[in-house]
């Protein structure tokens, strides 16, 4: 119980104009004094509804009416001192002082004119909110314009106390913004971290001009690096950095060599098309910000870029809402503000630029580079090539792998309720779109036909069995496969389990330096591109290896229904588009193959491959044409295809068979665009 002269005190706080003091016997201002006052009585006190939106906060920090003129359009008809119906501002009887300007009985707070000025944005406090109402959670985004969501600079990785050996998987904000770092009680609890030293920090929330004094515990905390190693950074612990982070799929990328791209790439977020839901556990100012982040970025497209940091490549900036689908919604949308998750409604949220610095080069940098490369531990890179090697066989005019496995008995659950879960979601999709469906289903019978994949009994098992997800990309603007079957092998049904991608090895980045790759291809007389036809299933899988690759599809598309007799199980013969490993997998396969020729176009063909791209050219037409027959043969022996040949020169044109040549005239090389039709190479 507050003793009378407390209450008489806390009176004073809210309705004098005078100031007060803290606990450590500083001046406050009268509106500081109210900050405080109301955090410490949070616990004990609800909010009043909010006049405006009925919500519960107070009146002046609502979020949704930010400005004078749209509050006082929800106050027709009311008084605008004390908010009430039933009479005027003239025959208000209230006595109170407006906490912000200090004026006696002339407007209420929400309405101050000196807080909030005409048309602008009033000001949430979030401390307030978040520790009135510590379990509930507040749906918040951040939309910069119509049809956009920002995605903020977050990571996953180890946390660990450097006094102790216990270690938790944790999610970062990175924030340029907040001068300190601060860790959660939650994870500073399970770390079991020493707590060092009280401190005294002065807090200046977003829109505030006032500073408000807290006190918390400093201790020092260990973050895994990408390479493996540790960063040792002080943090204070707070009881909430924020309110919880869900990431929705991200369906982002139609292009195939962007997917590639972000299949290589050592991301610091899993971009994994499976929804989960989590707090931040640690939030990574200024203070550090320069240590983890780095100047390397590549725009991905207009506002949406990749960051380099020394936690893994972050995706970030403004990506516009799109769907494979009229109706669906796949957005990796991760935001922040007082509360974070995915929502709809509009509240202002800050988003950092980030600071040009002189770092290390990471992982990106072999794939996109002036050939400038780190020296850093390669050892997962070599343990998997050395299992690439020692495993793969030649049979039948086919090349055959296994698996890069981190562990030889991996903890790989079956995953097929999930799988079929993800099958009836797709069906239901396709049921409005027949000529989808259809076109899906011979997506798949090809594949069976061509001997791609085979048909599996569910009584047929073996260790190790898996399924994956898949869906439909639909890329109308390609000259070739207008619809894939993308599979996903990030997905898992529970948090604690673990995906395919998990267990294997990504492998070595295995793509040519592209500078230099495009300054031969423009330095050539004559220019030649083409493309390995399906590269990904030409590459067979040994039947030992299959079992993992399983997944479900319907009998009969004519009645477009899951159900036990309408479900039919496939596993794949060859390598899958869409595993971690693909990528390295078809590198080192196809360099494998290269070398076992001892000419100069095998040597030639090797230096000017990109993924499944042949981007090379001659100085005549006559050795371009030997180029052209010698690196057929080569590929069919490994009972690969070139196809979509593009030459500039004329005469070449005319030895290849029009069956052979792409119907383009204006294709993307590397991302540039090359007329044909030009004598020399150019770009857009």
């Amino acid at each position: 119980m507050n003793s009378p002269n407390q209450q008489k005190q806390r009176r004073k706080v809210f309705y004098g104009n005078q100031s007060t003091q803290d606990h450590s016997g500083k001046s406050l201002s009268s509106a500081e004094a109210l900050v405080t006052s109301e955090v410490r009585n949070v616990a004990d006190k609800k909010f009043k509804k909010c006049r405006y939106c009925d919500k519960k906060h107070w009146s002046d920090e609502c979020p949704t009416f930010r400005t004078i003129a749209e509050r006082k359009g929800k106050l027709i008809g009311s008084c605008l001192k004390c908010l009430k119906l039933g009479h005027n501002s003239t025959e208000c009887k209230g006595k109170k002082n407006c906490v912000y300007c200090g004026g006696f009985n002339v407007h209420h707070r929400s309405l101050c004119p000196k807080k909030f000025r005409l048309g602008e944005f009033c000001v949430v406090n979030p401390e307030i909110t978040d520790s009135l109402n510590n379990n509930e959670l507040h749906e918040e985004s951040a939309l910069v314009s119509c049809d956009e969501s920002v995605l903020m600079q977050t990571a996953r990785t180890e946390v660990k106390s450097p006094f102790g050996t216990t270690s938790e998987n944790a999610r970062i904000l990175l924030d340029s913004g907040s001068q300190r770092t601060y860790i959660t009680e939650s994870l500073a609890s399970k770390l079991g971290v020493k707590k060092l030293k009280e401190e005294e920090i002065k807090l200046v929330t977003f829109g505030s001009d006032k500073p408000k004094v807290i006190k918390t515990y400093s201790t020092k905390v260990c973050l895994k690096l990408s390479t493996g190693k540790y960063i040792e950074i002080n943090a204070n612990i707070v009881p909430v950095i924020s309110g919880n982070v869900r990431k929705k799929s991200a369906k982002l990328f139609s292009d195939e060599h962007m997917k590639h791209l972000f299949t290589n790439l050592n991301m610091a977020e899993d971009l994994s098309s499976n929804r989960e839901s989590s707090k931040v556990d640690l939030l990574l100012g200024n203070d550090y910000y320069l240590d983890i982040v780095m100047c390397q970025r590549m725009e991905v497209k207009p506002g949406l870029y990749l960051l380099a940091s020394k936690l893994g490549w972050i995706l970030t900036g403004r990506i516009q809402e799109t769907s494979v689908y009229e109706n669906e919604t796949n957005m990796l949308i991760l935001t922040h503000g007082s509360n974070v998750c995915v929502s709809t409604t509009n509240v202002f949220a800050s988003v950092d630029s980030v600071v040009q610095t002189k770092p290390e080069l990471e992982d990106f940098w072999k794939i996109e580079s002036l050939g400038i490369t780190d020296s850093q531990d390669n050892t997962n890179d070599e343990i998997a090539l050395m299992k690439f090697k020692d495993t793969l066989i030649y049979d039948n005019g086919m090349y055959q792998v296994t698996w890069p496995w981190k562990e030889e008995t991996p903890e790989l659950p079956e995953n097929r309720e999930l799988a079929l879960a993800r099958l009836k979601s797709n069906i239901a999709r396709m049921k409005n779109k027949p000529e989808v469906l259809k076109k899906y289903n011979e997506v798949i019978q090809d594949q069976l036909s061509k001997g791609v994949i085979e048909k599996i009994d569910r009584s047929s098992m073996s260790d190790l069995v898996h399924y994956i997800p898949h869906h439909a990309v639909i890329t109308p603007h390609k000259s070739t496969t207008k619809l894939r079957a993308v599979y996903d092998a990030s997905a898992k049904s529970d948090r604690n389990n673990k995906s395919l991608n998990e267990c294997l090895y990504r492998g070595q980045v295995m793509i040519r330096d592209l500078c230099g790759l495009l300054m031969r291809f423009r330095h050539h007389q004559v220019a030649l591109v083409s493309d390995i036809e399906k590269a990904f299933l030409q590459i067979g899988l040994q039947q030992d290896q299959r079992d993992v690759t399983r997944f479900l599809w319907i009998k009969d598309i004519e009645r477009p229904i899951v159900s036990s007799d309408n479900v039919q199980e496939f596993r794949f013969c060859r390598v899958p588009f869409g595993i971690i490993s693909s990528p390295f997998l078809l590198g080192a396969t196809l360099e494998s193959h290269l070398e076992t020729y001892n000419n100069n176009i095998a040597d030639k063909i090797k230096g000017d491959i990109y993924v499944d791209n042949v981007i090379t050219g001659t100085n005549t037409w006559e050795e371009a044409y030997d180029l052209y027959k010698t690196s057929k043969r080569i590929f069919a022996n490994a009972s690969m295809n070139l196809r979509e040949w593009a030459s500039n020169s004329s005469q070449l044109n005319e030895m290849i068979p029009t069956t052979y040549q792409t119907k383009s005239i204006s294709i993307k090389v590397l991302g540039h665009t090359w007329d044909t039709k030009k004598r020399h190479t150019y770009s857009k």
